[in-house]
């Protein structure tokens, strides 16, 4: 049983948050395994619709997965400069439907990582 200093520490994190500490307490597996790769879960789930959908929009990504755009961008980013993905505007458009595609790079992550789960 969590002791009052736990729970505090506990309900200061986000609902996200709390659900992946749980995971990594009682099935490290997959977290440690991103950990390796140096991806978040957030990130691996859109590295995963683009891998299985091809190139999405930021909105579509943010649909598919449930989240705001703006956190899509933030992932986008990240993994852009991580060298996993492309990040394709469209000009004529906000950044919202810019296209995402995994790189050579980050589909190779992606099966890797598929493959020992």
């Amino acid at each position: 049983m969590c002791d009052t200093k736990d729970k505090k520490k506990f309900s200061d994190r986000s609902i996200s948050e709390q659900s992946a500490a749980l995971f990594i307490t009682q099935d490290d597996s997959l977290a440690s395994l991103l950990l390796n790769h140096g991806i978040k879960v957030r990130d691996f789930v859109l590295m995963s619709f683009l891998s299985d959908q091809g190139p999405m929009t930021v909105n579509q990504l943010a649909r598919v997965i449930g989240i705001e755009p703006e956190r899509v961008l933030e992932s986008l980013k990240r993994l852009s400069a991580a060298g996993l993905l492309l990040r394709d505007p469209n000009t004529t458009d906000s950044k919202s439907a810019e296209l995402a595609k995994l790189t050579g790079r980050g589909q190779n992550i992606v099966g890797r990582i598929n493959k020992q789960l």
